[in-house]
């Protein structure tokens, strides 16, 4: 998974290094703001099936076909609702050409991206780790030749490329990554059958989609409001510094993803288990972190040499938010111990808490200090949720500590 993801790493660097060239910090911000919209909503369109699907076939791979088949029915049917809302909110908080994105941005991140990603879950539950890796990379590759193609014909033709011209092009990798993804689990894994599905799997699936949601909420709404409140070069900058704390977390993401059937196997036990492989994890996530932290702050110079010169600002931004990496890999590991010992809701409401902190915090600050108050929000908001998380692992452990002890007794 590292490897994989290593591979994304590169494609998502060029990536954004065109982008940034061709663009510019006003469009990329434009772009950006869109895009955070749209991720919010996508998290509830299939209501949280592509965690069941882990969950699923991890512990029964014959649940695979009607497991898939029932979240692709239910993604269909979420990305209509998703873009009559998403229409919606953007008819009253944006701008006429913000609005004219939203529609190529949800094909592209609220349903081809979506199918890309319930095919890796799947994947990923069946074991086929390597074959998750390849689609992850896949996904980044389309992207980067899709900016490569946007690049070579802005300079071609000597015009100067706005953000909608990209979203016209940037759904269509997307298309191509589905397509991909889902020839590969008919090819490996079998057809999906559809069916009844259980309100367990969808009670559960919603904590997920709630979950979900959350993190898209404190990740990326900072950036809605700033390209809302008119300030595109601020989003501009803050986003392109966002997307290197995004990239820098990929190697801490790819292990918790990697160890997330075991999570769930482990917790199938105990919390305690679960807890123990956290904590081993830990021991190899925390000094990546404490290294990374380091290596942006002093990197940071770097990047208007890599964007352009426009993303001057984004030097200070990035030596704001170069913690991240390392908040991100302590609520990554105590929020997978939850979540592998079937307790998602603790974890859904925790995220659901600091999505909220985040939201006021954003709607405070912004107005009065831009990105700066944006920044203090990410800051606040994932250190919350790693004291949250470790809280209520410390709290599950010692109820089912408790409940053994009195089960004992009454033996």
């Amino acid at each position: 998974m590292i490897s994989g993801h290593g591979i994304s790493i590169i494609f998502q660097a060029a990536y954004f290094i065109l982008i940034g060239h061709t663009l510019g910090s006003h469009e990329y911000g434009a772009f950006v703001g869109v895009v955070a919209l749209v991720n919010v909503l996508s998290q509830f369109s299939s209501l949280g099936l592509e965690m069941i699907l882990v969950r699923n076939i991890s512990r029964k791979r014959d649940s695979f076909a009607s497991a898939w088949g029932n979240a692709l029915c239910i993604s269909a049917g979420g990305f209509v609702l998703l873009f009559l809302v998403a229409m919606v909110i953007g008819h009253f908080t944006l701008k006429p050409e913000l609005q004219a994105l939203i529609p190529y941005i949800a094909l592209s991140d609220a349903l081809f991206g979506k199918v890309v990603q319930l095919a890796s879950r799947a994947l990923q539950g069946a074991g086929q780790l390597s074959q998750t890796a390849r689609l992850t990379a896949l996904a980044n590759v389309a992207r980067a030749v899709s900016a490569l193609g946007l690049f070579l014909f802005a300079f071609a033709t000597h015009t100067h490329a706005d953000a909608l011209l990209w979203t016209r092009v940037y759904w269509l990798s997307s298309l191509a990554t589905a397509v991909v993804a889902f020839g590969s689990i008919t090819r490996r894994l079998g057809l999906p059958r559809f069916g009844r599905i259980s309100i367990h799997d969808l009670t559960e699936g919603f904590s997920f989609s709630l979950s979900s949601s959350s993190i898209s909420v404190y990740n990326d709404i900072d950036k809605t409001l700033l390209a809302g409140a008119g300030q595109l070069y601020a989003a501009g900058i803050y986003s392109a510094a966002y997307r290197v704390i995004d990239v820098a977390s990929i190697p801490i993401y790819a292990i918790y993803t990697a160890a997330t059937p075991q999570f769930f196997r482990e917790g199938e036990r105990s919390v305690s288990d679960a807890a123990a492989l956290a904590n081993r994890l830990l021991r190899r996530t925390v000094p990546y972190g404490i290294a990374i932290a380091l290596l942006l702050f002093a990197g940071a110079p770097l990047l208007p040499y890599l964007f352009g010169a426009s993303f001057r600002g984004s030097v200070e931004v990035l030596r704001w938010l170069c913690l991240l990496p390392l908040i991100r890999g302590l609520h990554y590991a105590w929020g997978t111990t939850i979540t592998g010992a079937s307790s998602q809701w603790y974890r859904t409401a925790t995220q659901l808490g600091v999505a909220g902190m985040n939201l006021l915090l954003n709607i405070a600050l912004i107005p009065r200090w831009s990105w700066r108050g944006a920044a203090v929000a990410s800051l606040f908001t994932d250190a919350g949720l790693a004291v949250a998380s470790w809280v209520v692992v410390r709290y599950l452990r010692t109820r089912r500590d408790t409940r053994k002890i009195a089960v004992t007794q009454v033996a």
